[in-house]
């Protein structure tokens, strides 16, 4: 009577099984199980293909990812600090540009990124406005990028000025713009104001929104800044600012137009030096742990990167940074010391305060949007 029952199980166990994968009426396979079958098949062989970026990150040595993570102030030498120290990026400033075509750029270019085990990002702040790093010069455009508030009371439109933006940056060879200013000022005396859409939280998040839809479109890479968001505080450039607002008025003000950023695929976030009391009130935003948890859990996977570590609000903080900034969770780090910055971060890696795993963690996604805009391959 046992082996009754089992088989009567058997029996029916096949039964059920045959239904469900036999079309009754034909006897065959349905055409519905064949395509479903098909695109898991395909599915299959595509994640089974190496994603590029780890490829290239398991042929970098350790001082060429610790180079990586480092976007470093436009040397004399760019040529020579490159074959040194395999820097992630280069950032140019207006001195750098003056008396540059866009000929002589692209040649200086290809030369320095001869020299790199990977290539480097060229940036620039052309935020538009008074922050305009290329278009200044008349070889680079007709006239200076105007800013946002200036386009919009003229009656622009976001996507043309978004274009106009993208063809002064590629006309000069810059691939990475350290814009758009993501922040809103809660008045017109406050320092970052003027660099502002001037306008409050959703309508700033509309706009930010399209500018890197457009910026994406043309294969430019931005940056919004400056996490978690500036508010009425004072220019970090030269000393020390303290917020003092609370958790939920970031979440539900300042945060808005960086999820609307992050939501229309912007690959870098910039982190402020501003000593946010909400998430940890002894240290500036760019060394805190707490802040950069808080931009992960907004749902960006991209690039974190400092603002400059040689500002006066780091600078009269600590005189080594780097170490600590990385490991706070930033990816990249701004610098105006790129070599500095370098032999800290080879020091913290050396005695193993900097681990292994954490370097890849930040490497893997540097490379995962230079592969992505077409930087690398």
């Amino acid at each position: 009577m046992k082996y009754s029952i089992l088989s009567v199980i058997l029996i029916l166990s096949i039964t059920l099984c045959s239904c469900s994968v036999v079309d009754e009426t034909a006897g065959t396979v349905p055409e519905s199980s064949k395509i479903s079958e098909t695109m898991t098949e395909t599915e299959a062989e595509t994640a089974a293909l190496p994603d590029p970026a780890e490829t290239l990150l398991e042929s970098m040595s350790a001082e060429e990812k610790i180079g990586q993570v480092i976007l470093a102030r436009f040397p004399a030498d760019p040529v020579s600090d490159m074959e040194q120290y395999h820097f992630g990026g280069y950032t140019l400033y207006a001195k750098d540009i003056e008396g540059q075509t866009p000929e002589s750029l692209s040649e200086k270019f290809r030369e320095i990124s001869g020299k790199a085990a990977v290539p480097p990002f060229f940036a620039a702040d052309e935020e538009g406005g008074e922050i305009v790093r290329v278009s200044k010069y008349p070889a680079f455009a007709e006239t200076p990028l105007p800013s946002v508030q200036e386009m919009l009371s003229d009656g622009g439109d976001v996507e043309t000025w978004a274009n106009e933006m993208a063809d002064i940056l590629q006309n000069a060879g810059i691939d990475l713009n350290l814009a758009p200013v993501a922040d809103v000022a809660e008045s017109k005396g406050d320092y970052i104001y003027s660099r502002t859409c001037g306008l409050g939280y959703e309508e700033t998040g509309e706009i930010i929104g399209r500018i890197v839809s457009v910026l994406n479109e043309r294969n430019v890479v931005s940056c919004l800044k400056h996490f978690p968001g500036y508010g009425s505080n004072v220019d970090t450039h030269t000393g020390i600012a303290f917020d003092s607002r609370t958790s939920e008025s970031f979440e539900n003000g300042d945060f808005i137009p960086f999820v609307s950023g992050i939501e229309a695929g912007a690959p870098m976030i910039m982190v402020n030096h501003n000593i946010v009391a909400a998430y940890n009130e002894t240290i500036p935003a760019s060394l805190a742990p707490e802040v950069h948890s808080a931009l992960r859990d907004l749902g960006f996977e991209g690039i974190i990167i400092t603002d400059d570590l040689g500002m006066d609000a780091i600078s009269l903080y600590s005189d080594d940074p780097y170490a600590d900034a990385f490991l706070a969770g930033n990816d990249m780090l701004c610098v105006s010391d790129g070599a500095a910055c370098y032999d800290s971060l080879s020091a913290a890696y050396q005695s193993g305060e900097i681990s292994e795993e954490r370097l890849d963690e930040s490497v893997l996604r540097i490379l995962t949007v230079k592969i992505g805009y077409g930087i690398a391959s």
